[in-house]
């Protein structure tokens, strides 16, 4: 409520200015003193402010602030506020010419885009050097995808084109995805051996021994629970040795920039929902296996008490690793999505 309340101050501000300001000069001179509202509102990502003023005036689109000849679309770009990027997206035909313009450096749009986006806008969307770098190279394709053939390859004022540009501001981020990257698959790729290990052992070693004559497991066909513990022993033992690939693909990657755009956090991906299917079905095994073993001497109650305490490890580890799932969910599809907004900033007012 006090949001719409602010909102509908702001609508009613406008009209008033709009109604005793006739020039598009005096309408801007009202936004620049004491302060550029306008810029300020686009570096904090102030979506609703600037939906009720651009929505009354849409000219305003083409306003530059003083200091740098950036249009509101730069400032979103540079600041990576991606509600009011796709503002290119309603404008039409002036589309053309904002993507054109270029500011005071003569950085393009996609310059700005190269540029590495400030500290506090990274670390509030995700924790992580691979997760943020994966961010910046959605940001550059996006803004590249609008960007005329001609000035892809544009030079700034210092002599360097967009990827260049890129390429350097990243050096450092990049070092540092690097060596997160290969630190976490080291870790879960040690986790997956042991797996692998204990269920391989498992194997050999089947819970109610084997008939030393035939070389027949002992509660073969005696119990639907000896199903249960061969199913999931090869599950743990399949999908931990597929977790071991993985990682090892990840840790013999090149750590291109490119990489790290699709590639990596696919693999990282696939490689721990494969560690953690080997966990689960690790504690399954053990679950049936007590089964097997003791159900025969003590009540049902023990192994089921048993089975209940060995789903903690699996759930541990979903909850422990919640907010690297999260990172890298939002960086490899939910950040895309932020480029197909859901709503307008630019609407028709009532009279």
């Amino acid at each position: 409520m006090k949001q719409q309340v602010v909102f509908q101050l702001v609508k009613k501000l406008w009209s008033t200015i709009l109604a005793e300001k006739s020039s598009m000069r005096e309408i801007f001179e009202t936004l620049s003193n004491p302060f550029q509202l306008l810029f300020a509102a686009v570096e904090v990502g102030n979506f609703g402010f600037l939906s009720e003023i651009l929505s009354a005036y849409p000219d305003l689109i083409r306003t530059k602030d003083n200091s740098t000849d950036q249009t509101i679309i730069h400032k979103a770009v540079m600041h990576r506020h991606a509600s009011i990027f796709n503002l290119i997206h309603e404008i039409g035909s002036l589309k053309d010419t904002i993507v054109t313009m270029m500011d005071t450096e003569g950085n393009t749009l996609l310059h700005l885009a190269a540029k590495r986006a400030p500290p506090q806008r990274q670390l509030e969307l995700v924790s992580g050097a691979a997760f943020q770098m994966c961010l910046e190279l959605v940001w550059f394709k996006e803004v590249k995808k609008i960007m005329p053939p001609s000035l892809i390859n544009y030079k700034n004022s210092a002599g360097k084109t967009a990827s260049e540009l890129f390429s350097e501001e990243h050096k450092e981020l990049r070092k540092d995805a690097e060596s997160w990257m290969k630190s976490t698959a080291e870790n879960c790729m040690l986790i997956a051996t042991v797996v692998a290990t204990g269920a391989f052992a498992a194997a050999i070693t089947v819970p109610g021994g084997v008939d030393h004559k035939g070389g027949k497991p002992n509660k073969l066909g005696k119990t639907s629970w000896f199903s249960v513990f061969t199913i999931s022993d090869a599950t743990a033992f399949i999908s931990s040795a597929t977790s071991i690939l993985i990682f090892l693909s990840i840790l013999l990657s090149r750590y291109a920039e490119s990489d790290f755009y699709k590639s990596l956090p696919l693999k990282l991906i696939c490689g721990l929902v494969a560690l953690f299917c080997s966990i689960t079905s690790m504690m399954v095994a053990f679950a049936s296996a007590f089964f097997i073993t003791y159900h025969q001497y003590a009540s049902y109650l023990v192994p089921i008490f048993v089975s209940i305490f060995a789903s903690l490890p699996a759930i541990l580890f979903l909850i422990l690793q919640f907010s690297l799932w999260s990172d890298i969910m939002h960086s490899t599809v939910w950040c895309r999505e932020l480029f197909k907004p859901s709503k307008k900033m630019l609407y028709a007012l009532e009279n």
